[in-house]
Protein backbone atom coordinates (compact mmCIF):
# COMPACT_ATOMS: atom_id res chain seq x y z
CA UNK A 1 0.00 0.00 0.00
CA UNK A 2 1.51 3.38 -0.97
CA UNK A 3 2.12 5.78 1.86
CA UNK A 4 1.50 9.51 1.85
CA UNK A 5 4.34 11.55 3.24
CA UNK A 6 4.36 15.10 4.50
CA UNK A 7 6.88 15.94 1.78
CA UNK A 8 4.49 14.61 -0.88
CA UNK A 9 1.58 16.62 0.46
CA UNK A 10 3.72 19.77 0.65
CA UNK A 11 4.97 19.26 -2.91
CA UNK A 12 1.40 18.91 -4.18
CA UNK A 13 0.31 22.04 -2.32
CA UNK A 14 3.27 23.97 -3.73
CA UNK A 15 2.26 22.98 -7.27
CA UNK A 16 -1.28 24.22 -6.70
CA UNK A 17 -0.10 27.57 -5.32
CA UNK A 18 2.40 27.95 -8.17
CA UNK A 19 -0.42 27.44 -10.67
CA UNK A 20 -2.80 29.83 -8.88
CA UNK A 21 -1.72 32.96 -10.82
CA UNK A 22 -2.49 31.15 -14.07
CA UNK A 23 -5.96 30.36 -12.74
CA UNK A 24 -6.66 33.97 -11.71
CA UNK A 25 -9.49 35.71 -13.49
CA UNK A 26 -8.61 38.39 -16.02
CA UNK A 27 -9.61 41.95 -15.17
CA UNK A 28 -12.75 42.67 -17.19
CA UNK A 29 -13.44 46.11 -15.71
CA UNK A 30 -13.57 49.18 -17.93
CA UNK A 31 -9.87 49.93 -17.53
CA UNK A 32 -10.25 53.47 -18.90
CA UNK A 33 -12.55 54.24 -15.97
CA UNK A 34 -10.58 52.38 -13.28
CA UNK A 35 -8.87 54.75 -10.81
CA UNK A 36 -5.12 54.32 -10.49
CA UNK A 37 -5.27 54.42 -6.69
CA UNK A 38 -7.87 53.91 -3.98
CA UNK A 39 -10.21 56.85 -3.39
CA UNK A 40 -11.21 57.74 0.17
CA UNK A 41 -12.94 60.55 2.01
CA UNK A 42 -16.01 61.43 4.04
CA UNK A 43 -19.52 62.38 2.99
CA UNK A 44 -21.88 64.31 5.23
CA UNK A 45 -25.43 63.18 4.69
CA UNK A 46 -28.72 63.67 6.37
CA UNK A 47 -31.26 63.14 3.65
CA UNK A 48 -32.03 60.44 1.13
CA UNK A 49 -34.13 60.01 -2.00
CA UNK A 50 -34.96 56.71 -3.67
CA UNK A 51 -36.56 54.87 -6.54
CA UNK A 52 -37.91 51.30 -6.69
CA UNK A 53 -38.67 49.51 -9.95
CA UNK A 54 -39.94 46.00 -10.67
CA UNK A 55 -39.88 45.71 -14.47
CA UNK A 56 -37.51 43.25 -16.15
CA UNK A 57 -34.96 44.99 -18.37
CA UNK A 58 -32.50 43.19 -20.66
CA UNK A 59 -29.80 44.22 -23.09
CA UNK A 60 -27.09 42.73 -25.25
CA UNK A 61 -25.57 46.13 -25.92
CA UNK A 62 -21.88 46.69 -25.32
CA UNK A 63 -22.66 50.40 -24.81
CA UNK A 64 -24.17 51.69 -21.58
CA UNK A 65 -27.99 51.96 -21.52
CA UNK A 66 -30.11 53.73 -18.91
CA UNK A 67 -31.74 51.40 -16.40
CA UNK A 68 -35.40 52.37 -16.27
CA UNK A 69 -36.76 53.33 -12.89
CA UNK A 70 -33.38 54.33 -11.40
CA UNK A 71 -33.41 58.09 -11.96
CA UNK A 72 -33.36 59.96 -8.64
CA UNK A 73 -33.46 63.76 -8.40
CA UNK A 74 -32.30 65.59 -5.26
CA UNK A 75 -31.14 69.00 -4.09
CA UNK A 76 -27.70 69.11 -2.45
CA UNK A 77 -27.75 71.75 0.31
CA UNK A 78 -24.00 72.37 0.51
CA UNK A 79 -21.10 71.31 -1.68
CA UNK A 80 -19.73 67.88 -0.83
CA UNK A 81 -20.32 64.37 -2.03
CA UNK A 82 -23.27 62.03 -2.44
CA UNK A 83 -23.54 58.26 -2.12
CA UNK A 84 -25.65 56.20 -4.51
CA UNK A 85 -26.58 52.67 -3.47
CA UNK A 86 -27.92 50.36 -6.17
CA UNK A 87 -29.27 46.87 -5.60
CA UNK A 88 -31.01 44.62 -8.08
CA UNK A 89 -31.83 41.12 -9.12
CA UNK A 90 -29.36 40.49 -11.93
CA UNK A 91 -28.46 37.66 -14.30
CA UNK A 92 -26.25 36.97 -17.29
CA UNK A 93 -25.94 34.13 -19.73
CA UNK A 94 -22.96 31.84 -18.99
CA UNK A 95 -19.64 33.51 -19.78
CA UNK A 96 -21.07 37.04 -19.77
CA UNK A 97 -20.53 40.02 -17.46
CA UNK A 98 -23.04 42.75 -16.56
CA UNK A 99 -21.33 46.10 -15.95
CA UNK A 100 -22.94 49.09 -14.23
CA UNK A 101 -22.14 52.72 -13.64
CA UNK A 102 -23.89 55.62 -11.92
CA UNK A 103 -24.04 59.00 -13.62
CA UNK A 104 -24.57 62.19 -11.67
CA UNK A 105 -25.64 64.91 -14.10
CA UNK A 106 -23.96 62.89 -16.87
CA UNK A 107 -20.63 62.36 -15.06
CA UNK A 108 -19.65 58.84 -13.86
CA UNK A 109 -19.36 58.34 -10.11
CA UNK A 110 -16.72 56.04 -8.57
CA UNK A 111 -16.27 53.22 -9.26
CA UNK A 112 -17.39 53.36 -12.87
CA UNK A 113 -17.46 50.20 -14.97
CA UNK A 114 -18.28 47.92 -12.04
CA UNK A 115 -18.79 44.20 -12.76
CA UNK A 116 -22.22 43.90 -11.18
CA UNK A 117 -23.06 40.31 -12.13
CA UNK A 118 -21.40 37.41 -13.93
CA UNK A 119 -21.82 33.81 -14.98
CA UNK A 120 -25.29 32.82 -13.90
CA UNK A 121 -25.12 29.15 -14.93
CA UNK A 122 -28.87 28.75 -14.55
CA UNK A 123 -29.75 32.19 -15.97
CA UNK A 124 -31.69 32.76 -12.72
CA UNK A 125 -31.85 36.23 -11.24
CA UNK A 126 -29.99 36.79 -7.96
CA UNK A 127 -29.54 39.82 -5.69
CA UNK A 128 -26.50 42.06 -6.19
CA UNK A 129 -25.55 45.46 -4.73
CA UNK A 130 -22.93 48.22 -5.09
CA UNK A 131 -22.33 51.66 -3.58
CA UNK A 132 -21.02 54.53 -5.69
CA UNK A 133 -19.48 57.81 -4.51
CA UNK A 134 -20.11 61.02 -6.43
CA UNK A 135 -17.44 63.45 -5.21
CA UNK A 136 -17.41 67.23 -5.69
CA UNK A 137 -21.18 67.63 -5.82
CA UNK A 138 -22.07 71.34 -5.94
CA UNK A 139 -24.98 72.76 -3.99
CA UNK A 140 -28.16 72.71 -6.07
CA UNK A 141 -30.40 70.36 -8.05
CA UNK A 142 -28.95 67.09 -9.38
CA UNK A 143 -30.05 63.87 -11.05
CA UNK A 144 -28.46 60.45 -10.55
CA UNK A 145 -29.20 57.42 -12.70
CA UNK A 146 -27.84 53.91 -13.20
CA UNK A 147 -26.68 52.51 -16.53
CA UNK A 148 -25.80 48.94 -17.51
CA UNK A 149 -24.26 47.04 -20.40
CA UNK A 150 -23.03 43.66 -21.54
CA UNK A 151 -19.26 43.16 -21.58
CA UNK A 152 -19.18 40.72 -24.52
CA UNK A 153 -22.48 41.45 -26.33
CA UNK A 154 -24.65 38.66 -24.90
CA UNK A 155 -27.88 38.96 -22.91
CA UNK A 156 -27.80 40.47 -19.40
CA UNK A 157 -30.82 41.29 -17.24
CA UNK A 158 -31.93 43.41 -14.28
CA UNK A 159 -35.26 43.00 -12.52
CA UNK A 160 -36.48 44.22 -9.11
CA UNK A 161 -34.16 47.09 -8.18
CA UNK A 162 -33.70 49.92 -5.72
CA UNK A 163 -31.65 53.10 -6.05
CA UNK A 164 -30.99 55.22 -2.95
CA UNK A 165 -29.13 58.56 -2.97
CA UNK A 166 -27.75 59.88 0.34
CA UNK A 167 -26.91 63.58 0.22
CA UNK A 168 -26.56 66.77 2.29
CA UNK A 169 -29.91 68.57 2.64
Amino acid sequence: MPSVTNAGVLASAAMIFAAAPALALPDHHDLAQKPAAPISGTCASGASAYSVSTDLQTTSSKSYKDVTGTTVSFTQGTAGCAEVSFSAEAATVPGELLLTQVLLDGTPCAPAGNIFASDSPSNDLADHAMNYICSSVAAGAHTAKVQFRSRFGHKVALDYRTTVVRYTP
